[in-house]
C-alpha cells in the first residue's frame, strides 16, 4: 500500500513539474530579457488550464516591455479577472488602456488602482492626466504639421533623428545585411545601428529624403549602436551602445544596459570609439544631447540620486575632464522614465517623459533653461504627441522643423521616423458686421443684397444676409467704408461708416442697423426738400437732389409711381389745383428726362385739398407750417415686373462674395450715402 502512494505521489509531483515547465523556460527567458522568446512559450501556456492564471501575467508583462501595447492591453484585460488580482496589474492594464487612446476606460482603472493602493500617488495623478485630454485639451489649436518621411522608415524600429553637415542620422534595427541573422532576443529584431540620409532637395527636410545608408562601419558592432549626438560642426559623435551581460550582481543578466561612446573626426575619418567616464555596469547612460558649443552634455540614466526609473542629467566640459553628474531636478524628472533629452538653441530643452501631464506612454515637453532654472515644462500636444510613444525630437538646425520619433498607428513598423514643421502663428482675421431690417416692423431681412465700398482701392465686395438678417465679411486694413442693401420691392438704405484700426479677433460693427422701406401698392412715401419759388413751377436746382433720389429708387425697382404735388392754403382752390399740377408735371418732365420711361410714371396736382396739418383758409400759421404742406410725394402704383434693359440696374447679376470694382457700378449709386 506505501508503495502504490509513493508511485502516485511522485506521478503527481512529476505532472506538476511537466506542467510548470514551460513557465520555467519562459522566467528564464524574461530574466535576460529575451521577451520575443518568452512570448512564444507564454502563448501556448496560456491555453493550458493548469498554467493559464500564472502564464498571462508574464505574458502581459512581456507585451508591455515590448511596447506591444494593443497585445498588452488585450492581456491586462484578462489578467485583472484573475483570482487576487494584484494592484500593479490594475496599473499596467490603465498604462495599456491610456497608450491606446481609450481614456474614459483608463480613467476608471487608475482610479481602481488608486482605491487598492491609496498610498501611491500615481493613482489620482493619472486620473488627472485623463481628465486633461478629455477636457481642455480638446480645443488646443495644433503647432506644428505631422508627416511620416518616406524611404527611410521600414517595417522595423528607426528611431532617434540627429543632424551631421546636412545630412539626417538615425538608429534602426532592420536588417540591411540579408546574411544578418542575430536577433535581440527582447523584440525578436535585429540590433540597432546608426544609419544616414540626406534630402532629395538640398537643406530641404520636409521633402522626399534619399534611401538610407550606413553612417560608419565603425560605430556599428556587434550589439546596440544609437542613436547619436553631434557636435555642430559635425566633428565630434556621441552615440548610445549597449551592454551586454551579467552585472555586478551574480546571476543578474543586464543585456539592456546602455552606455555612451565618443569619437571624433581624424581627417576624413573617426577615431576609435572611446567609453563616456560614467559608463557602469551597475547603471545604464544613454541618449545623449550636446549643446552647440559642445561643452554639456545632457543624458538619461537610471544611475543612484535620480527621482524615478530614468532621469535626465548633465555634464559640463571642464578643461579636458567632465564634471560630476548633475540630476536637472524635480521639474524635469518624476517617478517615471525621463529620457531623449535634446537641446535646441542652447536655451530650449526637449525631452521624453511619462511622468509629466500627457497623452498617454511617453509624450515630447519643452522647457526653458535660464539663469540656471528650469520652467515648468510644456506638453507640444497633437499632433506631435498621442497615445503612443513619441520622443526623440531634433531640429534642422536654424529652422522650425525637425523629426521626432513614434510607435503610433499608420507607420510601417515598430517606431517610425516622422517629420514635422511649425506652424506659423495664425493671423486671427477681423470682420466688419451689420443687421438688414424691414424699417416698418424692424424684424430681420433674409437674402438682402450688401454691396461694401472700399472708396480708396474701388473695390466693392458683394454680401448676402443671413435667416437673421445679418452680414459679416473679412476685414483686413482700416479704411472709410460705404455700406448698402437693396432688397427687390425695397427702398434701398445705406451709411457711411470709418474703421480706424483693425485689431485681429475683433469684429466691427457697422455703426447702425441698414433700415429697408417696403415698396406697396398705394403706398405713399416723400420726397423732401423739393421746393419751388412762390407761384413758380420750374424745378430749383436744390430740389434736382432729391428728384435723383426717386430716379434711383426707379433704376433699382420695379415699380409704377405717381408724383403728387401739394401747396398750401394760399390762393384759391382753382388756381392752387393748377399750380400743383403744373409743379407735377414739371418734376415727372425731369425725372423722365433722366432716362425713366414715362409710362412709369404719372404727374398729379392736389392743390390744397389733402392739407397735413391745421393750415387751412382763415388759421393763422407760420411760414413752416405752409411749408410743410407744399410737398411733393411719390405713391407706388404697381409693382409689376417690367424687362431689364441692358442699361438698367439688375440685382439678380451679384453673387455672394463676388468682388467688383465700382465702375461697374452706377455712377450715382453710392451718392446718397456721403
Amino acid at each position: 500500500m506505501k508503495r502504490y502512494i509513493f508511485i502516485l505521489t511522485a506521478f503527481v509531483l512529476l505532472s506538476e513539474m511537466v506542467s510548470a515547465q514551460p513557465l520555467y523556460k519562459a522566467q528564464r527567458r524574461m530574466d535576460k530579457y529575451n521577451y520575443s522568446e518568452a512570448v512564444e512559450i507564454l502563448k501556448k501556456a496560456v491555453n493550458a488550464e493548469k498554467t493559464r492564471n500564472a502564464a498571462l501575467p508574464m505574458l502581459a508583462e512581456c507585451y508591455r516591455l515590448q511596447h506591444d501595447i494593443v497585445n498588452a492591453c488585450a492581456t491586462y484585460a484578462q489578467v485583472v479577472t484573475l483570482p487576487d488580482a494584484r494592484p500593479e496589474w490594475y496599473y499596467y492594464y490603465a498604462q495599456a488602456l491610456q497608450s491606446t487612446g481609450d481614456y474614459v476606460h483608463a480613467r476608471g482603472i487608475f482610479l481602481k488602482y488608486s482605491q487598492m493602493n491609496p498610498s501611491d500617488t500615481r493613482g489620482p495623478r493619472f486620473v488627472a492626466h485623463c481628465d486633461s485630454v478629455l477636457g481642455p485639451w480638446k480645443n488646443h489649436s495644433p503647432d506644428f504639421e505631422v508627416k511620416l518621411v518616406d524611404k527611410i522608415n521600414t517595417d522595423q524600429s528607426d528611431f532617434g533623428p540627429a543632424f551631421c553637415n546636412g545630412i539626417l542620422v538615425f538608429a534602426s534595427d532592420f536588417s540591411y545585411n540579408p546574411a544578418e541573422s542575430r536577433k535581440y532576443g527582447w523584440t525578436g529584431r535585429g540590433f540597432l545601428n546608426i544609419m544616414k540620409s540626406s534630402p532629395t532637395t538640398t537643406g530641404d527636410f520636409w521633402g522626399s529624403m534619399e534611401a538610407s545608408t550606413e553612417f560608419n562601419s565603425r560605430f556599428n558592432q556587434e550589439y546596440h549602436d544609437g542613436p547619436a549626438a553631434f557636435s555642430a560642426d559635425g566633428n565630434t559623435i556621441y552615440y548610445t551602445r549597449s551592454f551586454y551581460g551579467k552585472a555586478k550582481r551574480e546571476g543578474i543578466f543586464k543585456t539592456n544596459l546602455l552606455k555612451i561612446y565618443y569619437a571624433t573626426k581624424d581627417g576624413s575619418d573617426w577615431s576609435e570609439p572611446k567609453p563616456f567616464f560614467l559608463n557602469s555596469i551597475e547603471y545604464s547612460i544613454g541618449h545623449p544631447s550636446l549643446t552647440s558649443d559642445a561643452k554639456t552634455l545632457y543624458f538619461a540614466s537610471d544611475m543612484p540620486g535620480g527621482f524615478g526609473k530614468t532621469d535626465i542629467w548633465k555634464c559640463k566640459r571642464e578643461g579636458d575632464a567632465w564634471s560630476r553628474p548633475v540630476n536637472l531636478g524635480s521639474t524635469i524628472n518624476t517617478m517615471e522614465n525621463e529620457m531623449f533629452p535634446t537641446m535646441s538653441n542652447d536655451s530650449l530643452l526637449y525631452f521624453a517623459s511619462e511622468g509629466h501631464p500627457g497623452h498617454g506612454a511617453l509624450d515630447i515637453f519643452k522647457t526653458i533653461y535660464s539663469n540656471d532654472k528650469y520652467t515648468t515644462p510644456v506638453n507640444l500636444f497633437p499632433p506631435l504627441n498621442g497615445p503612443c510613444d513619441d520622443f526623440a525630437i531634433a531640429f534642422v538646425p536654424g529652422i522650425k522643423n525637425g523629426f521626432f520619433s513614434s510607435n503610433r498607428p499608420g507607420g510601417l513598423g515598430s517606431d517610425d521616423i516622422y517629420a514635422f514643421r511649425m506652424f506659423e502663428p495664425p493671423v486671427l482675421p477681423a470682420y466688419l458686421s451689420g443687421l438688414v431690417k424691414d424699417k416698418k416692423n424692424m424684424q430681420p431681412i433674409a437674402g438682402a443684397t450688401v454691396f461694401l465700398y472700399n472708396p480708396k482701392t474701388s473695390q466693392v465686395k458683394i454680401l448676402k444676409t443671413g435667416v437673421d438678417g445679418s452680414y459679416k465679411t473679412l476685414v483686413v486694413n482700416p479704411a472709410d467704408f460705404v455700406v448698402k442693401a437693396m432688397m427687390p420691392e425695397y427702398i434701398a438704405d445705406c451709411l457711411p461708416f470709418s474703421i480706424a484700426v483693425v485689431n485681429p479677433g475683433s469684429t466691427v460693427f457697422a455703426s447702425r442697423d441698414l433700415l429697408l422701406d417696403k415698396l406697396e401698392i398705394s403706398k405713399t412715401f416723400s420726397i423732401e426738400n423739393i421746393y419751388y419759388d412762390f407761384d413758380k413751377y420750374n424745378i430749383r436746382a436744390d430740389a434736382k437732389p432729391e428728384l435723383d433720389k426717386l430716379v434711383r429708387i426707379m433704376n433699382e425697382n420695379d415699380i409704377h409711381v405717381e408724383l403728387g404735388s401739394h401747396t398750401d392754403c394760399r390762393g384759391s382752390f382753382a388756381y392752387n389745383d393748377k399750380l400743383s399740377q403744373n409743379r407735377a408735371e414739371s418734376a415727372v418732365k425731369y425725372i423722365t428726362g433722366e432716362g425713366i420711361d414715362k409710362n412709369r410714371i404719372t404727374a398729379k396736382g392736389y392743390g390744397e385739398h389733402q392739407l397735413i396739418n391745421k393750415c387751412s383758409d382763415g388759421v393763422d400759421c407760420t411760414v413752416p407750417e405752409h411749408q410743410a404742406n407744399r410737398r411733393t410725394e411719390v405713391k407706388v402704383i404697381s409693382l409689376s415686373r417690367i424687362d431689364v434693359s441692358p442699361q438698367q440696374f439688375n440685382l439678380e447679376q451679384f453673387s455672394e462674395g463676388q468682388e467688383i470694382k465700382s465702375e461697374m457700378l452706377p455712377p450715382d449709386f453710392f451718392v446718397e450715402c456721403r
